[in-house]
């Protein structure tokens, strides 16, 4: 059932078998039409709410429940939805297939290839209780940069022993595969020509949530529930650009109805399905504020887009820490030194690997 599905942070010990899951994140920097919006502060608000989330399971201690849902669960819906969102309007405006994915993998790959590096060659040899010729002889070394072709490995040999979470350093990765998995289909579906039909997203959406209600906890590997619900998301996101032309007049009327339509559907739906109505709702409300733009709110993105790195690097930040510390920092003084140190990465990796990167991002050329 939907509303009883794994636990949020079940998900990342999920991961070391996980070939494809965002929070990641989204992955467009700004839409199509380069209007002022509120994206940058929605994507940095679901980081944070991943990196609380995890701070209460990374420091052993019980995750509050949002409307059944861990406020991590929350965060990468947030992601999801707006990459649905934008994504779908970098193919809408240039539907062009390898223009899209070196758009997508531009934003992708850099970032994950400097964490992962990272991890292995820096990170791993100083926290490790293993010897360097040990650490670098171990199998499980080498797993770890099996992340850089999606097949997501979160642990290092021989690090935070001592943490409440031994073993785990990039926890955030296992739901990179399915971000790019939905990359590829949104790319299938416009090469055949169905993303011309504007009802096709809200077709796929309803197709998944069907589906997730046929069979959520019937699947041979948890993971594929976590897979297709994160689509669903995705589908909500694009559905919700589709139709942009008539919502984006009235957003806050849109607003009212989707709250309302979820409230009747998780008052009176049937279950599972009304289990994950708070979801959608949140996935609708985020791409309707996203998309509007809030004075002060709306710069949130002047110094730079932080929020991917945020999300890979804070997992990671939040274990050095912990284990520093030797888990005896109160939780409050915990989170907010991660979120410092999360900031500080996702800073450096902003402006020395992303950022460099998308220089590269092929530019449509328009024929006279």
């Amino acid at each position: 059932m939907w509303a009883r599905r794994p636990s949020w942070h079940a998900a990342f010990d999920l991961g070391v078998k996980f070939t494809f899951a965002q929070g990641h994140r989204a992955s467009v920097i700004h839409s199509p039409q380069h209007r002022a919006n509120n994206f940058d502060a929605l994507r940095l608000l679901a980081a944070v709410l991943v990196i609380w989330s995890h701070q209460f399971a990374l420091m052993g201690r019980p995750t509050p429940l949002i409307f059944g849902n861990e406020p991590g669960a929350l965060g990468v819906v947030l992601f999801f939805a707006i990459s649905g969102y934008l994504v779908t309007q970098s193919w809408v405006a240039d539907p062009h297939v390898r223009r899209f994915a070196a758009r997508r993998a531009l934003r992708i790959w850099p970032g994950l290839t400097a964490l992962v590096l990272l991890s292995v060659f820096v990170l791993g040899p100083l926290l490790t209780e293993l010897s360097v010729p040990q650490y670098f002889s171990h199998k499980a070394t080498w797993q770890h940069l099996l992340n850089l072709v999606l097949q997501t490995q979160i642990g290092l040999p021989g690090i935070f022993a001592s943490n409440p979470h031994p073993g785990s350093l990039n926890g955030p990765l296992w739901t990179i595969p399915i971000e790019v998995g939905c990359y590829a289909a949104l790319a299938l579906v416009g090469w055949l020509g169905l993303m011309r039909w504007r009802w096709f997203p809200l077709c796929v959406f309803l197709a998944l949530a069907g589906l997730l209600q046929w069979r959520y906890s019937a699947w041979p590997h948890p993971e594929w529930s976590f897979a297709l619900q994160y689509a669903m998301i995705f589908a909500v996101g694009s559905a919700l650009s589709r139709w942009e032309s008539i919502w984006l007049e009235h957003p806050w009327v849109t607003a009212g109805l989707l709250l309302a339509a979820c409230s009747l559907l998780y008052k009176f739906g049937p279950s599972p399905f009304n289990g994950q109505s708070p979801l959608i709702a949140l996935a609708g409300l985020g791409v309707v504020w996203g998309a509007c733009c809030t004075p002060v709110i709306n710069r949130a993105g002047r110094f730079g887009d932080f929020s991917y790195g945020l999300y890979i690097y804070g997992f990671a930040v939040q274990q050095i820490i912990i284990w520093g510390a030797a888990n005896q920092l109160s939780f409050g003084v915990a989170f907010v030194l991660s979120i410092i140190g999360a900031l500080f990465c996702a800073a450096l990796s902003w402006h020395f690997v992303e950022k460099p990167a998308l220089r590269w991002k092929p530019q449509r050329v328009l024929e006279k």
